[in-house]
């Protein structure tokens, strides 16, 4: 109902391949490598730090109680309405929340995994359904966009197609508004930093340290995430997100009930899949996270592998009875909750970027940046102001002041405090397995020639995009595509059409980068394991079941333990 005041939403396919053409191939060479399977496991191999394995976990709960149980709270609205009240919300919510834990724990990383690709192409096919319908009952495309004109020359609706200038210095949501509204070109950016939280978080590190082999990363961020998944964002949810503009009876809720039963039932699946395939993931990595890096190795180090599997269980079952029971009775609080997971995860940029790039970003300077980090995100959010309420403080500004995102809030003090602590402790020295890391990220990853060549266009290009298609130059976009006598040259709105052009350009983008790059391009060699005297002790304990066998009992990864 916001119209294309925040059109970097639109090029949410480019935000999550983006960040998984630099990283995840050199995650999981590190995974491979020293045998680890989650990111916590990572940070504290890698900088031997408690509070980042902690900020980790928290990420973890945060996305399985947080953010998930929002989509499963509009979920279970839904089923209310397509029931006609016969299945309350609430009721629904248990019987989600039931099914989501069954396959969960009985059937693990396994099942969330093969179920997770069932569930993505059920949500793609509601997608492509859901917006044809949309566009069958306004009369086809042609009628859409002439329903945007008419609103377009509405003056009181005109700010919908437009972006409100580059930044706003205003005191927040909820102190000041700003003039228009609050979708600036900023706003935009702050929101696709945002979205990158995501493949920053513990959910997408343990899937792609759960795979075999990095061969399908290039594909999959090119192919499957910038192209079929940008091209459904910025078409079938653009259609989607304007068609209500238009009648206020084609949002989703209003459509399932008024078409036939069966696709009614199949689109509703498909929505329930798509939800489940987050909530899955999510309740699965928060367990583990909290069993075997909190609770294990703080409190009871000797737990044998039979209970790690019964107590991690038990927690993934506490986790969903504590997302239900907000759902139902404190759904603002876990409105407030849902909403710092992406920002918090955000945070964790610069600790991977010191894994994987820069390896003067010591132990120190990384627990500072993400430290600010989170101090910035929790003043920007309601959370951290309903805190400080709490405590009898108020703050002269409400959420995201100066029209940016809590993410841009704390990943720009992160990045700042991170520089200027790493710069008074360049002599940081790092441990053996930190130093391993280095060495083979530089041994196997060495550039050639050819690639060394087209850095600095590869980083041009990068700057280019980000700046036009999510940045400050969002303002051309406002009237890229309108004529002289102020109509759409391209059919439809000025900025939509900014973001398909930029989506298209982004795709381009990101085939460069995973392929002539090789930043995502496949490995045909084999990944030796780390060796030396203080490793050979524990794989013995992982093989005598007194450490981490629990990953191949619990979750059904096969791990080829060998020393």
């Amino acid at each position: 109902m916001h119209g294309f005041g925040q059109p970097a939403l639109l090029q949410a396919g480019i935000a999550l391949a983006l960040p998984g053409v630099f990283f995840f191939k050199r995650l999981w060479l590190i995974a491979e490598r020293l045998r680890l399977s989650s990111q916590s496991e990572v940070l504290r191999t890698y900088y031997q730090s408690e509070f980042l394995v902690v900020v980790s976990t928290v990420v973890a709960v945060l996305f399985a109680v947080g953010f998930a149980g929002m989509q499963l709270r509009a979920l279970s609205y839904l089923v209310a309405v397509l029931t006609g009240g016969a299945v309350s919300a609430p009721v629904a919510g248990v019987m989600l929340s039931i099914v989501l834990f069954g396959y969960v724990v009985i059937g693990g990383m396994r099942a969330v995994g093969y179920l997770g690709a069932i569930q993505a192409v059920l949500l793609a096919a509601v997608l492509i359904g859901l917006s044809g319908f949309a566009l069958v009952g306004l009369g086809g495309f042609g009628a859409l966009n002439d329903g945007l004109v008419a609103l377009a020359a509405d003056p009181a609706r005109a700010g919908l197609f437009s972006v409100a200038g580059v930044i706003q210095f205003t005191a927040g949501i909820g102190r000041e508004a700003a003039a228009g509204h609050e979708g600036t070109a900023m706003a935009s950016l702050g929101l696709f930093v945002a979205l990158t939280g995501f493949q920053a978080s513990p959910l997408a590190a343990k899937l792609v340290m759960s795979t075999r082999s990095p061969r399908g990363l290039a594909a999959g961020q090119t192919w499957v995430l910038a192209g079929f998944g940008g091209a459904l964002v910025v078409g079938c949810l653009g259609v989607l997100g304007t068609a209500p503009l238009i009648d206020p009876r084609l949002t989703i809720p209003s459509m399932l009930p008024s078409i036939s039963p069966w696709f009614a039932a199949w689109l509703f699946l498909g929505l329930v899949a798509g939800v489940q395939l987050l909530a899955g993931l999510a309740l699965m990595t928060a367990g583990e996270a909290l069993v075997r890096h909190i609770y294990k190795p703080w409190f009871h180090s000797t737990l044998g592998a039979r209970h790690t599997v019964t107590v991690t269980r038990i927690v993934i079952g506490l986790l969903a009875l504590t997302s239900v029971c907000m759902q139902a009775l404190t759904p603002v609080t876990l409105s407030a909750l849902g909403s710092l997971a992406l920002p918090l995860s955000v945070q964790l940029w610069t600790p991977l970027l010191g894994i994987c790039w820069l390896r003067w970003m010591g132990r120190g300077a990384v627990m500072a940046g993400v430290g600010f980090g989170i101090v910035g995100v929790l003043l920007t959010e309601p959370a951290g102001h309903a805190a400080l309420s709490f405590l009898g403080l108020d703050l002269p500004w409400g959420r995201w002041p100066w029209t940016l995102h809590s993410a841009l809030w704390g990943l720009v003090p992160n990045i700042c405090v991170t520089l200027l602590v790493a710069a008074f402790t360049q002599r940081y020295k790092l441990n053996d397995e930190a130093q391993d890391v280095r060495s083979l990220l530089d041994g196997t990853l060495r550039s050639g020639p050819r690639v060394r060549a087209l850095k600095s266009t590869a980083w041009s290009a990068v700057l280019a995009w980000l700046f036009l298609a999510v940045g400050p130059g969002l303002i051309f976009g406002n009237t890229a595509f309108v004529g002289t006598d102020g109509t759409w040259l391209v059919g439809m709105p000025s900025q939509w059409g900014w973001a398909v052009l930029f989506w298209a350009a982004g795709l381009g983008l990101i085939w460069f980068l995973s392929y002539k790059m090789e930043m995502a391009s496949p490995l045909s060699m084999q990944i030796p394991l780390i060796r030396h005297p203080r490793d050979c002790a524990m794989i013995k304990r992982r093989r005598n079941g007194s450490d981490c066998a629990p990953l191949s009992s619990l979750w059904r990864l096969q791990v080829p333990w060998s020393c």
